[in-house]
């Protein structure tokens, strides 16, 4: 897809080689526009490469979950009222009247029948709010509808089986906190689905916001803080999250495993033998 911001001109698509690594390539014309969404809003765009025999010349890669994270960012910040008269404060006038030559082109399209497509029904709504928290995780379902619990490296906090979470770094959104504990602690690239309505509060953390996410790509090296992951479907789950030494941290994760597992069923109707009764 094309992404024309006040930041720059973005060609975004998924590579043969995205697919297994879970992420997609952001391409630009110019070096500066790459350099100034990473600083923006994408601090986990990697290597920007320059080749002057492809069609972008300049590309990089990010994680898919952080490239959505970025895109809603953006329209977090969005507060003008005249795009093009954005593009000239934050680019200058030449920018901005490259971009009018670009608005005149597809400006044909306006009254013009023959360029009307019916859209296709969405399968669900992607938007959801983000409760006020002091740190972000995500709870992970596979295919089967199982839920991906994490055994903290030394039973950290007196948890035995829990899920990622971790406080935001500086200049970093929910989404793209929850993404990265997830990658860091579990090694699963993840794509965000969906919302738990509410915080939890912990015993060892600030009130915690979980995002509901789906794995993209093999599972990779998890960081130190992580001894296993296991994959377990409801009433497993629930036996593992029971072995916590610290109640109320037991009664925060069943709360979370219930909550979460209900939004799903609300998110993608499931078979009978894949969500609890």
């Amino acid at each position: 897809m094309w992404i024309i911001t006040p930041l720059g001109f973005f060609s975004i698509v998924q590579k043969p080689g995205d697919v297994s690594a879970g992420t997609l390539t952001v391409r630009a014309r110019v070096r500066s526009d790459l350099e100034a969404l990473q600083a923006a809003v994408l601090p986990g765009l990697g290597k920007i490469t320059d080749s002057k025999s492809t069609d972008y010349r300049f590309r990089a890669t990010a994680l898919r979950g952080l490239v959505e994270a970025a895109m809603a960012q953006l329209t977090r910040q969005l507060d003008y009222s005249n795009f093009k008269s954005q593009v000239a404060k934050v680019q200058g006038s030449k920018r901005a009247h490259l971009y009018h030559d670009v608005w005149d082109v597809l400006n044909r399209m306006q009254g013009d029948a023959s360029y009307e497509v019916k859209p296709k029904k969405a399968q669900h709504a992607a938007a959801f709010s983000v409760p006020k928290a002091g740190a972000y995780g995500g709870v992970l379902f596979d295919e089967h509808g199982r839920t991906l619990l994490r055994e903290p490296a030394g039973h950290f906090g007196g948890y035995v089986w829990t899920f990622a979470k971790g406080k935001p770094d500086a200049g970093e959104s929910p989404e793209q906190t929850a993404l990265r504990e997830v990658l860091e602690e579990t090694g699963y690239a993840c794509r965000v689905i969906g919302m738990l309505p509410e915080a939890f509060k912990g015993s060892t953390s600030p009130a915690t916001a979980f995002f509901l996410m789906e794995p993209v790509g093999a599972q990779g090296e998890f960081s130190s803080e992580t001894s296993q992951t296991r994959w377990v479907d409801f009433e497993e789950a629930q036996d593992m999250i029971r072995r916590t030494k610290i109640a109320s941290g037991v009664v925060r994760d069943l709360a979370i495993l219930s909550a979460a597992h209900a939004a799903m069923a609300r998110l993608k109707p499931a078979k009978s033998d894949d969500m609890p009764r």
